[in-house]
């Protein structure tokens, strides 16, 4: 029996974050289904990032389409979207493509045999998506009440009146700017030869990098 074609696809929100987990859980799971993992895509994208674009999603979908898979690994549905709406999009297409959906951590695929739609999976990908959008916006509103809390008591948040800008403050240091690009020298040495203190390297470089 010919093998199924499968993308494993991955997803984390901050550089500090690894792929390898989510991936080598998937490979995992595709040699027990003994589908054919034809691409692995992964993507790093913040839950709270308002970008329109994702160039992971939008690779999945024309890999979707150019490899004809039949099936896509996540290891859970909050891998799929950013938000309710975005994740249900996604979803539909995926399934307009005719390519089921498996959910790692439910043991669950959104598609049945004959492709039409589980409806176990319907609900469950609605009723995760829907707790995911409640939980950002209890995490919104506690950020918004310690702001408001903060400012009673004398904190200001944003940029100070008279307060240089990030291009602002490059400018003042073209000479460091450029070192940063072809010396390779630590932030003490860096600062000792451009007569510059160290806080100040460590503000350019926090700029620049």
């Amino acid at each position: 029996m010919k093998k199924q074609k499968a993308i494993i696809f991955a997803r984390v929100s901050s550089d500090a974050q690894s792929f390898d987990r989510q991936v080598e859980d998937l490979k995992k799971i595709a040699q027990t289904q003994n589908l054919e993992v034809v691409a692995i895509i992964t993507e790093k994208v913040s839950g709270g990032k308002k970008n329109k674009e994702r160039r992971g999603v939008q690779e999945l979908l024309n890999q979707i389409k150019k490899l004809k898979v039949q099936k896509v690994l996540v290891s859970e549905v909050s891998r799929l979207g950013r938000n309710t709406m975005e994740t249900l999009r996604l979803v539909e297409e995926i399934h307009e493509n005719g390519v089921c959906i498996h959910l790692a951590d439910l043991g669950m695929d959104t598609l049945d045999e004959s492709g039409k739609q589980n409806l176990h999976a319907e609900i469950v990908l609605h009723m995760l998506s829907l707790f995911a959008k409640d939980w950002r916006r209890n995490h919104s509103d506690r950020v918004r009440s310690g702001q408001a809390r903060a400012m009673e008591n004398g904190v200001k948040f944003g940029r100070p009146n008279g307060e240089e800008s990030r291009d602002q403050f490059l400018s003042k240091h073209p000479e460091i700017v450029k070192s940063f690009r072809s010396e390779k020298l630590s932030i003490r040495k860096r600062a000792k030869l451009y007569n510059v203190s160290v806080n100040t390297v460590m503000k350019m470089k926090k700029h620049i990098t």
